[in-house]
């Protein structure tokens, strides 16, 4: 059983774990309210594919615009952006270091049954290690910020699938949610959201991890390695886990299964933004946490990396 490390007070844990929670906090809020417009597209995207009604990217820009609001309907939804990504990268990032915590106890007392191959950082059980870290806490975010989640994508809805949904702020949405589809609704879309996220924090923290060991000697810096590393490692992560998000934005939208006239792709709809607005916040918020956590921890613990 992993335990937190003796060498260091839980208080003192709790405390990084914080630090992190905060680099986390702030690296996602800015970047996501920065790429906004890729989430109000794929979900414009993901929902005319299911209604039937595909069309390319430069006439679904067109439509969103033409709605009112011209091209400020492209930050549809940015106050629950904000509260969502920032709030649930920080839990992410706090559950995240917690774990590192954890891990580096046991690992320091070491493990006779393990394999020494599992021991370095390339062996087959660091990987399973690295994506189960990520996969893990990734979840309890997901669990915990569900209905903000839900909130937000009907909030980035447009057109038809939009008309059903007129929130004024994300208080509004959960109270108004809660009272006339129940509390049960606000985690409408939980299991397809978990199958979507757990598994691309899974993927991507390992890819991450052994991209940025590899890389490194071959960067400038350490900076342009951490961006590098993020954006390969979201790049696979986004691809494996794109059919999960289609479905979750149909559950909490309360749309039903694809239309007879629906392209059998229907579970790629969104891809194009999901994967553009993915590899770039993905690769800047790690290498914004990055510089925050290793400005911000203890000057005490400067042999301590911000990825072990």
């Amino acid at each position: 059983m992993l335990k937190l490390d003796e060498k260091w007070p839980a208080g003192v844990q709790l405390a990084d774990a914080a630090r992190s929670a905060a680099a986390g906090a702030v690296s996602g809020s800015t970047v996501a309210v920065v790429l906004q417009p890729f989430d109000v597209l794929r979900t414009r995207l993901q929902t005319d594919a299911t209604a039937g009604s595909s069309r390319p990217v430069s006439q679904t820009l067109r439509a969103i615009a033409n709605e009112g609001g011209g091209i400020s309907n492209l930050w549809r939804g940015s106050s629950a952006t904000l509260v969502r990504v920032g709030a649930g990268a920080g839990v992410h990032f706090f559950t995240l270091q917690l774990m590192r915590e954890a891990y580096g106890s046991s690992s320091a007392r070491g493990s006779s049954t393990a394999p020494k191959a599992d021991q370095g950082r390339g062996g087959p059980g660091t990987w399973l290690r690295d994506a189960g870290m990520g996969g893990a806490s990734r979840s309890v975010a997901v669990l915990l910020l569900c209905p903000v989640t839900t909130v937000k994508t009907r909030m980035e809805a447009s057109g038809a699938a939009g008309a059903k949904y007129a929130y004024r702020s994300v208080p509004h949405a959960l109270t108004t949610i809660a009272q006339a589809e129940g509390i049960s609704a606000l985690w409408r879309g939980l299991l397809p959201a978990l199958a979507a996220n757990a598994p691309f924090s899974a993927i991507h923290y390992m890819c991450y991890r052994q991209i940025q060991a590899a890389a490194a000697p071959y960067m400038p810096s350490q900076t342009a390695a951490n961006f590098f590393s993020g954006a390969v490692a979201s790049l696979v992560a986004t691809v494996s886990t794109q059919p999960f998000d289609v479905i979750r934005t149909r559950a909490m939208l309360r749309m039903a299964g694809p239309e007879a006239g629906a392209s059998r792709f229907t579970l790629l709809a969104g891809i194009g933004p999901r994967l553009a607005k993915r590899c770039m916040q993905t690769s800047l918020l790690w290498t914004f946490y990055e510089e925050l956590y290793s400005r911000w921890k203890r000057p005490s613990d400067g042999a301590r990396s911000a990825t072990p």
